[in-house]
This record gives C-alpha cells, sequence and structure tokens, in this order.
C-alpha cells in the first residue's frame, strides 16, 4: 500500500517528484528499498499461507 500511495504522490507532483529537494522523492526511494528488503511478493504469500494453514491445523506440503 505504501508504494501506491507514493507512487500517486510522485504523480501529483509531476516531474517535481523525482527531484532530490522534495520529500515525496525520499518517501518513493524509501518505499522501493521496503518493497526490496522485505522480499518478493510471492516468498511473502508462501509464509502467509504456510502460517495459516499451520493454525488451522492442516500439514503444509
Amino acid at each position: 500500500m505504501v508504494g501506491r500511495a507514493v507512487d500517486r504522490a510522485v504523480q501529483v507532483h509531476g516531474g517535481l517528484g523525482y527531484l532530490r529537494t522534495t520529500p515525496v522523492e525520499r518517501f518513493y526511494r524509501d518505499a522501493r528499498l521496503y518493497r526490496l528488503y522485505e522480499g518478493t511478493s510471492e516468498v511473502q504469500r508462501v509464509i502467509i499461507g504456510g502460517g495459516l494453514l499451520r493454525d488451522a491445523g492442516m500439514p503444509r506440503g
């Protein structure tokens, strides 16, 4: 969700959204870093799915 919000903010600011003098640019960089730091979406889905199956008492496999 952070990525979507920052993408919209950059769109609203247009070309100024990419300038290092604006907070929007820093937010955009930070949001991108969080996406890379957390891992791929597919890996996150596997981890979450495994946790849900374990909580439901179902074997994962």
